[in-house]
């Protein structure tokens, strides 16, 4: 994929009928339009017209998240929702509860509210389903939510990724369709280091190693000692697997249809002895594996660290408490790293066109239609600007036809911008998120990471809604845990060197195939053959 991945055709301002919605399109290729919000059947005496909303009052489970941080009770509070329940004349009465954990109990309680937003992944949708807690949506979606139904029946990638092998839906979802929305996290090295010896960003593998090296060698931080290094948690910089053409999971093959488990190969085992190498020339922190955040800032402070892998939030954080401890630390991105000469990112997280977050109706809501007809609002042009940017003159503007956010958002005396916002808005809910929004709340240097980071090819990912049947489930579960444990072990130990890549290796694969990896590439590869053939 190219840095914005194609996106949603435009669907109608206005839809007629749900046969003018059903355009057969080869790929999405244009920002998704929310619609104009329409009426779900021809108005009579007995209806509300598409301007009237009946009174209604639903029940929704979700987390605070950012509203925590000044005050907020629940989304009532926030701006956009208060002015949601006018236009609507819809209350929602929110069941907030800040530790997630407490899913399990709200789901196993037989008390569950009208809708419940959670991180919906497939497996998920199907324990839930199959237990009859959660309830097919696509009827309703087809009666009472034209807007939503346009996504679906217009973009290709919607319908695959929402709509499940059976037809049925389970999930009103968040929708990311520009890939800069997604790429929140990658490489960062010191741009000052870089400069004062004249090395370029590092492209491939062992043009970082080398700059690694000279970093350690010639003292870049100028302590008279060599104790500059790479730290942060292992599954950041195991990332670096993706420029040997793998990744610590399962991945697609070059031939785009093939279920590859990366850590049976020799690109992995490539991948491996680099990491050894670092390791061994202490180019890797050795309390690398400690998954001790507070550890790994602390050599940030020592001004030791050449490279990190994480968001900007972090990065930027790091740069200002540096400067409060007199370190001058300059970050620059460093895309992705190249394989076969171009940059490639294996993170399924990339594919996420629909988010698995999301709202699935719970089987005790008594008016399912009238909720989706609420959530279809969403998905409106009026719903996503009330979603994205707020209500106009409170939290935006509108200069020479672009908004801008306003001085209530962007300096906020004590909030950041991106917090700031959860006063007003909610692009993270559901609906369709506005990169223009997502990009105005930014400083510069997230901008430039989101730049090099979304500049990468995706297409070798795995994708993020390969559902299992029951039966594969069962087979995931008895087995998947265990296999990654054991498989972790060995990884680490190959990196340290307390195993032996070249003596252990075959040693390392027949304890793969006895923790049943190919029952597992089995399964993978038919829930893969399966989502492939979806139209």
């Amino acid at each position: 994929m190219t840095k914005k991945i194609s996106l949603l055709l435009v669907v109608l301002l206005v839809i007629l009928s749900l046969a003018s919605c059903a355009q057969n399109k080869p790929e999405p290729t244009a920002t998704p339009e929310p619609t104009t919000p329409v009426a779900t059947e021809k108005p009579t005496d007995e209806q509300p017209t598409e301007t009237e909303w009946e009174p209604a009052t639903f029940s929704i489970w979700t987390w605070p998240g950012s509203i925590e941080s000044w005050g907020a009770k629940d989304l009532n509070d926030v701006a956009a929702f208060q002015e949601l329940e006018k236009r609507t004349n819809t209350r929602i009465e929110w069941v907030m509860q800040s530790d997630s954990a407490t899913f399990d109990l709200i789901m196993a309680s037989g008390d569950i509210p009208d809708a419940v937003y959670y991180a919906w992944n497939p497996v998920r949708q199907g324990q839930y389903a199959a237990d009859g807690l959660i309830i097919d949506i696509m009827p309703y979606i087809q009666s009472s939510a034209p807007n939503l139904l346009g996504l679906i029946e217009s973009d290709p990638m919607v319908k695959k990724q929402l709509v499940r092998d059976d037809g049925s839906v389970y999930l009103v979802p968040w929708i990311t369709a520009d890939l800069s929305l997604l790429a929140g996290e990658g490489f960062a090295i010191r741009q000052d280091w870089l400069d004062k010896f004249n090395l370029p960003v590092p492209k491939n593998p062992e043009e970082l190693y080398q700059a690694l090296k000279t970093f350690r060698e010639q003292d870049a931080n100028g302590n008279g000692e060599k104790d500059e290094l790479v730290t942060g948690y292992p599954s950041q910089f195991n990332k670096s697997a993706f420029a040997f053409g793998t990744t610590d999971g399962f991945h697609i093959a070059e031939d785009g249809k093939t279920a590859v488990y990366g850590p049976m190969t020799e690109n992995y085992r490539e991948w491996l002895r680099w990491m050894n190498k670092l390791y061994s020339e202490n180019l890797i922190d050795p309390d690398y594996f400690s998954w001790d955040y507070d550890i790994y800032m602390k050599k940030n402070m020592e001004n030791r660290v050449a490279l990190y892998v994480d968001n900007p939030g972090v990065l930027n954080t790091i740069v200002k408490d540096g400067a409060a401890n007199e370190l001058d630390i300059k970050w620059t991105p460093m895309k992705y790293m190249e394989y076969k000469g171009k940059s490639v990112n294996f993170s399924n997280a990339y594919k996420r066109y629909v988010q698995p977050y999301g709202l699935a109706v719970s089987k005790d809501c008594e008016d399912p239609a009238r909720l989706l007809k609420w959530m279809d609002y969403f998905f409106t042009e009026e719903g996503n600007i009330l979603m994205n940017w707020g209500v106009e003159g409170v939290s935006y503007e509108v200069v020479n036809g672009e908004k801008k956010f306003l001085d209530s958002v962007m300096n906020d005396p004590e909030l950041v911008p991106s917090t700031a916002l959860s006063k007003f808005a909610h692009p993270t809910f559901i609906g369709i998120q506005d990169p223009k929004a997502n990009d105005a709340l930014a400083d510069a240097f997230t901008l430039a990471c989101r730049e090099a980071w979304s500049d990468t090819d995706i297409s070798g990912a795995w994708e993020p809604f390969v559902a299992f049947t029951p039966e594969e489930n069962a087979i995931n579960s008895q087995y998947s845990t265990d296999l990654g444990t054991i498989k972790d072990s060995w990884r680490d130990g190959f990196i340290t060197g307390e195993k032996d890549i070249e003596t252990e290796w075959d040693a390392y694969l027949k304890e793969l195939e006895a923790y049943h990896v190919q029952d597992l590439i089995q399964i993978n590869q038919a829930a893969l053959d399966r989502y492939l053939a979806k139209k």
